[in-house]
């Protein structure tokens, strides 16, 4: 993301100060969207622009977009279906009702199998745009909000004299057998080839099954899970209400 500031006059602008007064009026916006064809959780235009429309209107700042490039694709999934994929780079110009600006170039990229795959990236864009700039947080529990309890720092050990048995440590369990209504070696084979050739990463598929089926490895899945499985994976992306709901990999935003 690039930015540039244009002032009207010297020193006479205000948009930086208007920006800064949002960004302190502005509260954590959690991952309450829920992609559900691939089982993670996102944070949603639709949460962002409703948080942060009254604070604009508020301090008078309005957001223009300007695309100045394009790329377009055309795509087809695993199981035929049809596909048009946009990646645009978008420029949008933060103004105060001095008339001063500063400007954003993000890339936003979105994929449709109608005529939104333009829209989902521009609103990928302007998502970007205003969570990177105003470093809006997330609503989740940060790692320094626990202390741990008071430690001491370990003693080194000291063996036991020579006339003192040492005690002797119990051999470990036998592993547990692999429970025999899952699937095999064979089939997890199958899958890790057909998730790789539709693009799909693994903690994706790691996050659907374990979404959809409450296991962590393939190793566990049902038997009766492997076609349903195989057509998930098959399954093109839709259209969905937010343009996270089509993409590829997580979000950290």
């Amino acid at each position: 993301m690039t930015t540039e500031s244009i002032a009207v006059r010297d020193g006479a602008g205000t948009v930086q100060q208007e920006l800064a007064a949002i960004m302190l009026e502005a509260k954590a916006i959690g991952k309450s969207s829920r992609n559900q064809q691939q089982g993670f959780n996102f944070r949603g235009i639709d949460a962002v622009m409703n948080h942060l429309h009254p604070l604009f209107a508020k301090h008078s700042v309005i957001i223009l977009p300007e695309v100045l490039a394009e790329r377009t694709e055309e795509r087809t999934t695993k199981s035929g279906g049809h596909l048009i994929y946009r990646v645009l780079t978008v420029r949008f110009n933060f103004t105060a009702a001095d008339g001063s600006s500063v400007c954003s170039t993000v890339i936003g990229e979105g994929m449709d199998s109608g005529d939104k795959a333009a829209n989902k990236a521009m609103a990928v864009a302007l998502k970007y745009a205003l969570t990177q700039m105003l470093l809006l947080p997330y609503d989740e529990k940060d790692p320094d909000a626990d202390t741990p309890p008071d430690s001491v720092p370990k003693r080194d050990y000291t063996p036991p004299p020579a006339s003192v048995a040492t005690p002797v440590t119990p051999a470990p369990p036998p592993a547990k057998a692999k429970p025999a209504n899952v699937i095999s070696a064979k089939q997890r084979g199958l899958l890790f080839h057909k998730w790789r050739e539709a693009g799909l990463t693994d903690e994706v598929v790691r996050a659907h099954i374990f979404a959809n089926y409450g296991v962590k490895h393939t190793d566990e899945i049902p038997k009766d899970k492997m076609n349903e499985l195989l057509a998930w994976i098959d399954k093109p992306a839709v259209d969905e209400p937010d343009p996270d709901e089509g993409r590829k990999d997580g979000d950290p935003f």
